[in-house]
């Protein structure tokens, strides 16, 4: 009977635990202990004295399933499953490693550039002035007039240097020589102006004299020898602002261009002067004087731009105005003007100009009659009772009648007229009413009451009983209407009973009564 490897082990074990139990240590060979490792787990054994010796107990004590192979076969190590992995489980996620930075390339440095060479430093203005003065002294014409350039440039640059006196009437004295007299005297002027307590300016007060009488006009001499007497104030510059305001007033066509070149200087000199804005007018003046009527209204319109306070606003608005309406002739852009400086400076003085030159305008160069009357009804609403609204009253009377052919707009206005007026004035609008009635109208009613309400409203004028009696005969001869002629003829002698009409009226009114 065969048995397995295992059941013959455990039977055999005690007796190897009892060897043992002498102190030595268990000698285990490899064989069984592969083997033991190498079997399944079993349930424990019965003990060595329980096992059957029957047939039949061995067989029941024997395992089912295949045959077993034999003794040295069992005794063979089997080979050991290999173990399977365990999955791992991750406690968490590791972040993923950031890329290390680059080291960052800078771009190679360009070469440097040379540094420039320090800037020649120039002289001060005694060397300057030395050279401008060397080349004025040279006796060659060309260098001369490279000169009068050097010396401009200096006395510009150097206004208030030592020798900028001296410098100034060098120029003078070279201009002069080019036979350029009045920028001389321009220069003479200035220098006197600027330094009038000096040797040198009481020396350009004789030079600018002696220009004057030798190169001036008659007319122009005695105004320009006046300008030596300074005005008093301590301020050079307005000493000069003075100066060149009282030239452009007094004598603006004598030194033209060179004042207007010393206007243009002084404002750039001195920008915030309390007389920027006069200057400025003067300048203006200085041009439409001599015959520039494209430069004088750009500056009067440099005046309106730059200087929003200036009293003189509205005098620049109608100066425009004007040189559009006459120089410039160019009407329309005339009355744009005057109507911007009735608009925007209602309270001026020049409004009422402005509004009397719109209506000729209107009248002369347009020809749209209808304007014209309403810039003169302006004039009547803004100024009544003054000369300006009586001329405005009679030009539109004239223009109704004759220009648009409205005859009885015209009475109406001659009454108007008469009304708001009174006087010589009046007693001739009502006469020329009546006229206008008896011609143009055919009205002889209206003409007879007409000329009876001038012996009424103005009985102590010398027009009153001829009056009254022109109205009785319209009675008498074009009426027909003996009865009222009758009447105004007694009439005539009762208010003006010294009148020589007077005795003509009452044989008139008998003659009438007589006849009828």
């Amino acid at each position: 009977m065969k048995m397995t490897l295992l059941p013959l082990l455990l039977l055999v074990a005690p007796a190897f635990a009892q060897n043992a139990g002498d102190g030595a240590d268990a000698v285990v060979t490899p064989a069984v202990e592969q083997a033991a490792a190498s079997e399944p787990e079993a349930a424990p054994a019965a003990p060595a004295t329980e096992v059957a010796d029957t047939p039949k107990a061995a067989a029941e004590a024997e395992p089912k399933g295949p045959p077993r192979p034999s003794m040295l076969e069992d005794a063979k190590p089997e080979p050991k499953p290999e173990p399977k992995p365990e999955p791992k489980v991750d406690a968490a996620p590791k972040p993923e490693p950031r890329p290390e930075p680059k080291p960052e390339t800078k771009p190679k440095a360009e070469p440097k550039p040379a540094a420039p060479p320090a800037a020649a430093k120039a002289s001060g203005p005694d060397e300057e002035f030395a050279f401008a003065k060397a080349a004025a002294e040279d006796a060659d014409a060309k260098i001369s007039d490279a000169a009068i350039e050097e010396l401009a440039v200096f006395v510009r640059r150097h206004p208030a240097s030592a020798q900028a006196p001296e410098a100034m009437l060098l120029l003078a004295g070279l201009r002069q020589k080019k036979g350029d007299w009045q920028t001389a005297t321009a220069s003479l002027l200035r220098l006197l102006y600027e330094y009038p307590d000096t040797k040198i300016g009481l020396r350009a007060k004789s030079d600018f004299l002696t220009v004057v009488d030798k190169k001036a006009s008659r007319k122009h001499r005695p105004i320009l020898t006046e300008l030596v007497k300074l005005p008093e104030t301590a301020d050079k510059a307005d000493r000069l602002s003075a100066l060149w305001r009282k030239i452009a007033e007094l004598a603006p066509d004598a030194l033209y261009e060179p004042v207007a070149a010393e206007i243009r200087d002084f404002t750039a000199r001195f920008p915030v002067h309390k007389d920027g804005d006069k200057l400025q007018a003067a300048l203006a003046r200085l041009h439409a004087a001599n015959d520039k009527p494209a430069a004088a209204p750009l500056s009067w319109r440099k005046l309106l731009a730059l200087y929003p306070e200036s009293a003189a606003r509205s005098e620049a608005q109608m100066a425009i105005g004007d040189l559009f309406a006459d120089a410039l002739r160019d009407p329309k852009k005339a009355i744009d003007a005057y109507q911007e400086l009735v608009e925007q400076y209602p309270k001026s003085p020049e409004v009422q100009a402005a509004l009397e030159n719109s209506a000729r305008l209107f009248d002369e160069k347009l020809r749209q009659y209808a304007l014209a009357v309403e810039m003169h009804e302006r004039i009547v609403k803004l100024f009544p009772k003054t000369p300006a609204s009586l001329k405005s009253l009679k030009a539109i009377a004239k223009l109704q009648r004759d220009r648009l052919s409205a005859p009885e707009d015209a009475v109406k206005t001659l009454m108007r007229l008469s009304s708001m007026h009174g006087g010589q004035d009046g007693i001739d609008a009502l006469l020329q009413a009546a006229d206008f009635t008896r011609r143009d109208l055919k009205d002889f009613s209206r003409q007879a009451e007409i000329l009876r309400k001038v012996s009424d409203d103005y009985a102590g004028a010398k027009e009153a009983p001829q009056a009254l009696y022109d109205a009785a005969g319209v009675y008498e001869d074009t009426i027909k209407d003996n009865a009222k002629a009758v009447e105004l003829y007694k009439e005539v002698g009762s208010k003006f009973p010294s009148h020589k009409l007077a005795r003509k009226g009452a044989d008139r009114a008998a003659k009438l009564e007589k006849g009828s």
